[in-house]
């Protein structure tokens, strides 16, 4: 088995093998709709094929490397995904030699974090990777939301012409995935997804929210920005119109928890994803950097980055991130 960079050539059968492999049955688009940035010929420095001997394409796997703006400052991190094998070749290891070889680079180029999300962990544990971190799902369905915005303010669809100010409100996060220029472009003009804004006086959009990601996410507000009070009028619109009754609020932007509670929504606390420390020393130095202790076990990801406890609550690890809805991989 051959594991190289894809070639122009492959790149087309790469995404078509990811299409029929990994998509779920309900979905209306294509993995390259969803996953617009990790599955761009423009990404395929870091898509790596696996060539069986006989010359057909035995699988691939890809990762999107973006800084992180953190606890510790801005961090490097690789969003691991499109991990699959043809089913002809399925019980042959490759999928293992990929996400080896994969890492290998990664470590290679001073990358010392990489994430992946899947509901069965258990498969890359052998390389290092495990549920921590911790974002909330907030649910909306009984929660008794205003629906009306402040004076002076209305809500309508989202328009590509919107992207640049609400790019600038996401990035008043302070805790987000850095995005390169023209990511928002393309992460909110998604097929499959549907924002609202809150325009002011002028037009111009002053909060947001998306909902879906494509067949990702169905249900979700998987990225919300802006002043609190225009924004919860905003999911109430979302919830009416049958896009999302849930809303995902990852660490740093908790400020929305209270008035959602006081709504009476309700939500719970999972790990933020399947993570893996690949440069314990150099991830170490951004800790050092930012004044932060460094936990004794270092090749932690739980320790690292903190988790859900046993009574569903998050538990501050040294370093603290948050992953956007769009951001995953």
């Amino acid at each position: 088995m051959h594991i190289a960079t894809i070639t122009p050539e492959r790149h087309a059968e790469f995404l078509d093998l990811v299409d029929a492999e990994i998509r779920p049955d309900r979905a209306k688009t294509h993995a390259w709709d969803d996953f617009p940035l990790i599955l761009s010929p423009a990404n395929a420095a870091w898509t790596l094929a696996a060539t069986a001997p006989d010359g057909r394409l035995a699988g691939g796997i890809a990762c999107l490397i973006r800084e992180y703006s953190t606890t510790s400052g801005k961090v490097p991190v690789a969003g691991v995904g499109s991990v699959v094998t043809h089913p002809e070749y399925r019980g042959r290891g490759v999928s293992t030699a990929l996400q080896n070889a994969l890492l290998t680079r990664l470590r290679g180029k001073n990358v010392p974090l990489a994430v992946l999300w899947t509901d069965r962990p258990e498969i890359y544990a052998g390389r290092g990777f495990a549920p921590a971190g911790w974002e909330r799902h907030v649910d909306l369905a009984e929660a008794d939301l205003p629906t009306e915005l402040p004076a002076g303010f209305v809500a309508r669809p989202f328009a590509p012409g919107d992207a640049d100010a609400v790019a600038a409100l996401y990035d008043r996060h302070s805790l987000r995935t850095i995005r390169a220029p023209g990511d928002a472009a393309t992460l909110y003009t998604m097929p499959g997804t549907r924002g609202l804004v809150a325009a002011g006086e002028g037009g111009g959009a002053v909060a947001a929210v998306f909902c879906g990601k494509g067949a990702d996410f169905p249900g979700y507000v998987t990225e919300w920005s802006g002043p609190v009070g225009l924004v919860v009028p905003l999911l109430a619109a979302a919830r009416a119109r049958g896009w999302a009754q849930h809303v995902l609020v990852p660490p740093g932007a908790e400020q929305i928890l209270q008035p959602l509670g006081r709504c009476g929504a309700g939500w719970g606390t999972v790990p933020s994803g399947c993570w893996a420390i690949l440069a314990p020393d150099g991830l170490g130095r951004y800790l050092q950097a930012a004044g932060a202790g460094a936990p004794r076990d270092m090749g932690d990801p739980v320790a690292v980055l903190g988790g859900v406890d046993d009574e569903g609550q998050p538990v501050a690890g040294a370093l603290t991130l948050a992953v956007w809805g769009f951001d995953s991989v």
